[in-house]
């Protein structure tokens, strides 16, 4: 794969697999670590969160099925927030075809500290 002619199978695994955790874990936070790994790869940052929310969403429907199984999937305000998100996304989507990726991975880094701030001074 181009994106990720710079790092080896097993990084690449183990990225993932840690994307996967914090996904199943907190319900985000794999981008965090998939988009610097398929940057490092070679991937310009438009790519890399293209990438990453393709990758996301894969897992992230196997973390929703996890819940559902033990009874963790409240599907009525799920319901409330589809459509706005479900909205926001499409938006996201297009605004990412535009974006320059040097403004892109100031946002995402910008965005990363906020959260992570937010959570450690909570």
């Amino acid at each position: 794969m181009k994106a990720m002619k710079n790092i080896s199978k097993t990084f690449a695994a183990a990225a993932g697999f840690a994307g996967g955790v914090l996904n199943g874990i907190f319900g985000a936070g794999g981008g965090s670590v998939t988009v610097p790994v398929l940057e490092a790869g070679g991937a310009d940052a438009r790519t890399s969160h293209a990438m990453s929310v393709a990758v996301m969403f894969c897992v992230s429907a196997v973390t929703v099925f996890g819940c559902m199984i033990k009874g963790n999937a409240p599907f009525a305000e799920v319901r409330e927030l589809l459509p706005a998100g479900i909205a926001g996304a499409a938006a996201g989507a297009l605004i990412l075809r535009r974006a320059d990726n040097s403004v892109l991975r100031r946002i995402f880094g910008a965005l990363l500290i906020w959260c992570g701030g937010r959570l450690f001074f909570a």
